[in-house]
């Protein structure tokens, strides 16, 4: 079983399957991003993806899934820094990116800050918080249960399994998820991402369709998928598949493999 090791102890748990250009999933699930939550969701991108020509990379996020026990970091960048991590150790220079729930906020710290790492990314329900006016049309989507649903669950187990104090995570929340709308960049580093990227709006309280729509209206080359994330037939999954191929040209080839 493949483990990243990383400072201060964290051993991050991930796995390749396919053959392809490379794909980083984020997966969804708050906190609790793991490959197990794949299987949880509308699109199933680590059981489908790699069936059409990609090279999958799962992993779960420290402190989730089997990345268990590891320290808590300082937030985004922590985040950050162990995603690059794992592409550096499987030979990324750059790869494809695609994510779902708190995934497209980790891949939209990363089109911000390694933009250089990131050839497109395909963002699947994005979380926030946001009341936004965009030519003339208004999306409503202010998320007010987004601390309780994508922090408190996970914080009760860390602290119940004395795997951090409560002060400790009640830092760790401000940090995260403090500021507002997607909550790991502000809409000004979201203008300035050049990253191509494709968006498919969520539907519920805890992914508001609003958030989609802002981060297409803001960065100059983001295209919304035409439907909500309710429809997950042939067409979406086309769709998806369509984007990641017209962007996987400059990556590399890589054969199967599932352990490093």
């Amino acid at each position: 079983m493949p483990f990243l090791t990383r400072p201060c102890g964290a051993r991050l748990w991930y796995e390749c399957r396919g053959s392809g250009p490379s794909v980083l999933l984020l997966a969804p699930g708050g906190m609790h991003s793991n490959s197990r939550m794949w299987a949880r969701a509308s699109f199933d991108a680590w059981s489908q993806l790699p069936h059409a020509g990609f090279r999958c990379i799962a992993m779960d996020q420290r402190n989730a899934g089997k990345s268990a026990r590891c320290p808590l970091g300082n937030g985004w960048q922590t985040y950050l820094d162990d995603q690059l991590a794992l592409l550096d150790r499987l030979g990324c220079e750059t790869s494809l990116t695609l994510g779902c729930c708190i995934g497209p906020s980790f891949q939209l710290r990363m089109n911000s800050a390694a933009s250089d790492r990131v050839s497109a990314a395909v963002l699947l329900q994005p979380i926030g918080m946001a009341r936004h006016t965009v030519e003339k049309q208004t999306w409503t989507g202010l998320n007010t249960g987004a601390t309780s649903h994508w922090f408190d669950l996970w914080a009760n187990d860390m602290e119940r399994n004395g795997r951090a104090s409560r002060t400790e995570l009640m830092q760790l929340e401000a940090s995260m998820f403090g500021s507002g709308f997607v909550f790991s960049v502000s809409r000004e580093e979201v203008a300035s991402i050049h990253t191509p990227m494709l968006v498919a709006p969520g539907s519920d309280v805890y992914h508001p369709c609003a958030i989609a729509h802002e981060i297409v209206a803001l960065s100059p080359r983001s295209r919304l998928l035409d439907r909500q994330w309710t429809d997950t037939g042939e067409a979406t999954f086309g769709a998806i598949v369509r984007f990641l191929r017209e962007h996987a040209a400059s990556q590399p080839f890589h054969e199967q493999q599932t352990d490093v």
